[in-house]
């Protein structure tokens, strides 16, 4: 009997010619994972690693809940769906044997659905490796995750939605789960430590341990698990199965195991709602009489008044049927919690940083995070379920015959368009309360319109073009099939690799950044233009469905028609106004083609700039800036330059450009030009470039995170975009499978540490006047000596000598604080409503001057300029520059503090960023090559320390330390092992955790005193105009100063990798 009803349920799902569609879509799903998805968890972990294909196959198995969803729907309710039910009940079957047979058939069709996407996942990733060094397939390594995986988590699944559909026989509760356990695994990934989640925000041991136990798929406890391992073993080894992952898949077994048997023992065959009858007692025979009422016609009316009380009929069946059903509340609960828990864990930022403050725009991108995404989901079956619920109970045969039969799809959009604007209302009014009990009373009542406008309206556009599938499909299951599948390719991010061009991704969300001093800036408006035309598609399907089937009413169809191509042609028109579009393959090749045509040139001397001066008009109501400069350059080489190699962003308008020589002027009108000149510079002598550049950028092509001019809170990191002389090693292509298509041979590496010292004095004078709107203030690099307004604009020169040719600027309307300090002049410049910690970091600030002018030499500057920008820039908490540190504005400066246990990110940020004046601005200056991140940011993060000890003691100072300590541990499994003492940018880990842990360490084993004033003799041998040191000359003047007992520990410090 048991085999019977288990062929019988295969063979009943493969009968169904949509199976073998979908058997080719979970192909092609394989193969699109195998092929397209690249996760980068570190330099030295390869893509076929066992660590990696068990991390992706761990993804992928959250496929599973979206699969065994799909079959529970024709397979748990068949006989519901038949009322076949108390058919069965009355024969020999055991329901035990029945509901043993029934989840086999259930667990079987789901794993093998897995099955056939890891299929296609083998294949992809082997086609895409094909003939690299990583191509060798070792099937262990796929057959380990699939069972600790896809066995383990398709079996608890299969449980939880077995049980669901058995007790309440609800297929919306049965949905409802599935969202329930992706909304479960995301939570608990927030408190793993994930690489893709939590790896910039590390989580305290505990709550990984326990989310390691917790985790229903296992992701955390592999997480957890391999956090010791190597690069070498995660490249060769499969996590073992052991400790937490071994205690989680166990654990998870057995409770699987357990939810087997009970749901197997409860199972029924009848109907949930099936009740013994009451009997009635009659005290005696009931007389029935019947009624005569005398026929009579009645003449019908239509007008518009009768088809808006049709229309408002059908809207209101569907608002009490929504509103009063289990569904919405238990759909609600579970938006409300999910949301609430990301709200709670946006704001408390884990270990390293302390909370940030519950701000509108922090807890609206935390809603336009979520809310599309699973609105969506919810969308989809909600409207399956309204449009197909008159076919259901067998009323559409009446309702289908009556004059306005066809206005209930705007019944149905209004009813749904409530339903939505309820659940935003429900997650608004969230917001709204945990700024409340958060006690940040600042309602930014823009930032919730971007709600309404990146998350409602879309959610809108997605139920016009669900309703147009179930109304062109005749079949429910179909119809929701359909919906499923379209939902997924169009309105996720699966959507970027099938369609190309934005303005036809209207079903996307808004992932963007908000800022307080702009709020969404110009991305709003654009969005807006995508959604109408989005509306004007499916309004043109439902209109020329409607002229198909409605022929005499063809000029008012056509003119809808006309009218609905208009509106779509201005939207995309004013949508793709400065549009460009952006080709992986075009922008791969161009980058392949400046390396083979220039890369000769990273060998061939060129001339170095000495002098900047630049004009610099920013426009930031148009987002746009124009540069007006002149360089001059010297040949500091011993050999005559004939070759010159200038650059510029190819995103830059060039009005003109010359390079000038005693000989020769020469005019540069492209991005990049190689000039061969006819009287080549002689060493020591002397040439010009003056140069005009423009720059504006759209929002539909988005924007540079480093080159943000905005309408306020602009920042730029200018100096990358001014010209260029040599070889740019950072437009190389950087992944070595790409190379290798392009022929082009290994990349450029950073100059090793052994090297030969070469010392060129690439130092710089600055003289940077800028020019903005008159209501607000512009902070460059360097000294401010001159302020004036002219025309309506505001200017200001600033100046700088002996630096290294790296300066930026920002600007915005300002909120301004001072103070003076042993005769410096300190400065914070910030948004009005950030003040909270102004007053901390200027008294911070003046620590550290005090600390660091004390243990190292004097301050260099007669000012110090903290700037805040928008965060729009992201990818730095704060960043110095000559006489200036800037400081966006969603990190450290407008955090909490007060909140933080032990988190006093205003000393860190001031004592890490105010020592740059003296370990990496104009003092010193490393030479560019392994070891040069050690004599910057470690320099830093050992300076950090020290101040923080001083203001907070040396027990909490370690407390840090040993945050500082956890990050590094987590991080150094994803690289090949890398000395202190060759430190790069590229692992930020080793230059600024590993660096805080060793100094720190070295200042216990041979004093504080004793390393500050190595580090005093050290700036004072090397610093401008000395040579450049490099990471081995403080290594040296260490080992100098120290007992010889402390030689092995020390060179251990900094050669231990």
């Amino acid at each position: 009997m048991i085999k019977a009803v288990i062929k019988n349920d295969i063979s009943g799902i493969f009968r169904q010619k949509i199976v073998y569609v979908a058997l080719v879509l979970l192909v092609g799903i394989g193969l699109l994972a195998g092929f397209q998805f690249k996760v980068s968890l570190g330099e030295g972990v390869t893509e076929n690693a066992p660590y990696n294909i068990g991390y992706v196959m761990g993804l992928l198995s959250l496929i599973l809940i979206f699969i065994a969803t799909v079959f529970a729907f024709p397979l748990l309710f068949k006989e519901k769906d038949a009322n076949f039910g108390p058919i069965v009940f009355t024969t020999p079957v055991q329901k035990s044997n029945f509901a043993v047979s029934r989840f086999f058939s259930f667990y079987t069709l789901t794993i093998l659905a897995f099955f056939i996407i890891i299929v296609g996942f083998i294949i992809g990733s082997q086609i895409k490796l094909a003939h690299t060094v990583d191509s060798a397939f070792h099937p262990w390594h796929y057959v380990y995750p699939f069972i600790v995986f896809g066995c383990f988590n398709a079996l608890l699944i299969c449980m939880l939605l077995f049980g669901v559909a058995q007790k309440f026989q609800n297929k919306l509760l049965v949905a409802l789960c599935g969202l329930a356990l992706y909304v479960l695994y995301m939570i608990i990934m927030l408190f793993s430590n994930a690489p893709f989640m939590a790896q910039a925000l590390p989580q305290s041991l505990f709550a990984q341990k326990i989310s390691a136990l917790t985790d229903p798929f296992g992701l955390s406890a592999y997480f957890m698990e391999s956090k010791d391992l190597t690069v070498m073993q995660r490249n060769t080894q499969v996590v073992p199965f052991s400790n937490y992952f071994a205690l989680n898949r166990l654990l998870y077994l057995a409770l699987s195991c357990i939810g087997i048997y009970v749901g197997c023992r409860t199972f029924s065959f009848l109907p949930k709602s099936r009740r013994k009858a009451k009997t009635q007692k009659h005290s005696g025979d009931v007389k029935l009489s019947g009624i005569n009422v005398p026929f009579k016609a009645i003449a019908p009316i239509f007008s518009l008044k009768s088809q808006r009380q049709s229309i408002f009929s059908f809207f209101k069946i569907d608002v009490l049927y929504l509103f009063k059903s289990i569904a919405l509340v238990t759909v609600s609960v579970l938006l409300l919690f999910y949301v609430g828990v990301e709200m709670y864990s946006d704001i408390d930022m884990g270990i390293r940083f302390p909370e940030n403050y519950a701000g509108s725009g922090l807890l609206a991108q935390t809603i336009n995070g979520i809310f599309y995404i699973i609105g969506g989901l919810v969308l989809v079956y909600f409207v399956n379920d309204v449009y197909w619920r008159s076919d259901a109970s067998n009323f559409s045969i009446i309702q289908n015959t009556t004059f306005y039969s066809h206005q209930k799809l705007i019944g149905h959009f209004g009813s749904l368009t409530l339903l939505v604007c309820f659940l935003t209302v429900l997650l608004l009014a969230e917001a709204i309360i945990f700024q409340f009990l958060y006690g940040y009373l600042i309602f930014d009542w823009n930032a919730y319109l971007g709600i309404f406008v990146f998350n409602t309206l879309p959610l809108l556009l997605l139920v016009g073009y669900l309703l147009f599938i179930n109304y062109l499909f005749k079949n429910k299951t179909l119809s929701l099939v359909v919906s499923i599948l379209f939902f997924f390719l169009l309105a996720t991010p699966i959507s970027n690799y099938i369609i190309h061009h934005s303005l036809f991704r209207f079903l996307s969300g808004y992932l963007g950044t908000y800022s307080d001093f702009i709020g969404y800036g110009a991305y709003l408006p654009v969005f807006g233009l995508r959604l109408v035309f989005g509306f004007s598609i499916v309004s043109l399907l439902f209109l020329i469905h409607f002229l198909l089937y409605n022929k005499g009413k063809k000029r008012i169809g056509f003119a809808a028609i006309l009218m609905m191509v208009c509106i779509g042609a201005l939207s995309s028109k004013f949508y793709l106004d400065g549009y460009k579009p952006k080709d992986k393959d075009t922008l791969l090749a161009e980058m392949a083609g400046y390396e083979k045509t220039y890369r000769k040139y990273d060998a061939i001397p060129q001339p170095t700039v000495k002098n900047v001066v630049t004009q610099i008009s920013l426009s930031p109501e148009t987002k746009s800036y124009t540069i007006k400069g002149s360089y001059v350059m010297k040949n500091l080489h011993s050999v005559p330059l004939d070759s010159i190699l200038i650059s510029v962003p190819s995103d830059f308008d060039v009005e003109s450009m010359v390079f000038q020589t005693k000989n020769e002027t020469i005019p540069i009108k492209n991005a990049d030009n190689e000039l061969v000149l006819k009287h080549p510079i002689q060493p020591n002598d002397s040439a010009h470039l003056s140069f005009d550049l423009h720059y504006q950028w759209q929002a539909v092509n988005g924007h540079r995170s480093f080159n943000a001019i905005i309408a306020d809170g602009s920042f730029m990191r200018i100096s990358r975009y001014f010209p260029l002389f040599g070889y740019d090693e950072d437009r190389e292509i950087k992944d070595d499978d790409i190379r290798r298509q392009y022929h082009l041979g290994k990349a450029t590496s950073i100059k090793p540490l052994e090297a030969k010292r070469t010392h060129i004095d690439d130092f710089i004078d600055l003289e940077m006047q800028i020019s903005v709107s008159d209501d607000q203030i512009a902070v460059g690099t360097g000294e401010l000596k001159k302020e004036w307004r002219k025309d309506g604009k505001r200017f200001f020169l600033y100046e700088a000598n002996d630096i290294p040719f790296r300066f930026a600027l920002s600007s915005a309307r300002y909120k301004v604080k001072k103070a003076i300090h042993n005769g410096v002049h300190i400065e914070v410049l910030y948004h009005p409503i950030h003040g909270q910690n102004v007053g901390e970091l200027i008294k911070n600030t003046t620590l550290t001057l005090d600390y660091c002018s004390k243990n190292f030499g004097p301050y260099p500057f007669t000012s110090i300029v903290f700037a805040e920008v928008s965060s729009f820039t992201q990818g730095f908490n704060g960043t110095a520059y000559p006489g200036v540190i800037y400081m966006t504005e969603n990190m450290a400066f407008h955090s909490n503090v007060k909140a933080g246990d032990n988190q006093d990110v205003i000393n860190e940020l001031a004592g890490h960023e105010v020592a740059h004046f003296w370990w990496g601005n104009n003092q010193i200056s490393p030479d560019y090559r392994e070891g040069y991140a050690m004599l910057t940011e470690s320099l830093a993060m050992y300076t950090e320390m020290m101040i923080y000890k001083q203001r907070h003691g040396e027990e909490k100072m370690l407390e840090r330390l040993e945050v500082q300590k956890q990050i590094y541990e987590s991080q150094k499994g994803f690289h090949e092992p890398v000395p202190l003492l060759k430190a790069t940018q590229q692992y930020t880990d080793i230059a600024y955790n590993k660096g805080a842990v060793v100094f720190v360490e070295l200042s216990q084993l041979i004093g504080e005193n004793t390393l500050n004033l190595v580090l005093k003799n050290f700036l004072k041998d090397f610093k401008y105009p000395n040579p450049k040191p490099v990471s081995t000359d403080l290594l040296t003047e260490i080992l100098k100063v120290s007992d010889k007992k402390f030689h092995q520990r020390i060179k251990d410090l900094f050669w231990e990798e």
